[in-house]
């Protein structure tokens, strides 16, 4: 029998309910900005597409141009499922200081791209049920995600 929001078999603590909200919101999340990926990558492929059409490209180039297309998709994809920590980061100054942590310029040592990092203790939001917050800060600021078992660090979307 198939059980309905209305009638649960059994009681759940408010933990509990707490925790399948969260889960069901990480869910939507994840295949939300999975289908956005993709429509992107298909509006990408179609302006490719549209250019090679308007500069009256022959066969063989348009090839080349969709190859070379491909690698770039292929390589941001690789990118974005690297793991990063810390020690691919040098920290050059502390920007700013709040209630849970701190904002540092650092530098990506392979790029030497330059951003700002928010680097959040965990223990302190989780203390103060301040979870959605960080949720929250992650999704609008998130680029490079590095966490480790007691900080959170969010980079942000902007280079300086």
């Amino acid at each position: 029998m198939a059980m309905t929001e209305q009638t649960p078999c059994f009681p759940m603590s408010n933990h509990t309910k707490e925790r399948v909200t969260m889960t069901k919101m990480t869910l939507e999340n994840f295949y939300s900005n999975l289908i956005t990926q993709h429509e992107e990558r298909e509006l990408r492929q179609k302006r490719l597409e549209k250019v090679m059409e308007e500069e009256g490209l022959r066969d063989e180039e348009k090839k080349m141009r969709r190859s070379a297309h491909a690698r770039k998709e292929t390589e941001f994809l690789r990118l974005k499922r690297t793991r990063l920590g810390l020690e691919d980061f040098e920290s050059l100054k502390v920007i700013g200081r709040g209630a849970f942590g701190e904002v540092r310029l650092v530098q990506k040592k392979d790029t030497g791209h330059v951003y700002a990092m928010k680097i959040l203790r965990k223990s302190d939001m989780l203390e103060k049920e301040q979870g959605a917050k960080l949720d929250g800060k992650k999704d609008n600021m998130l680029y490079f995600p590095v966490s480790q078992e007691r900080k959170v660090f969010i980079h942000g979307v902007r280079t300086i």
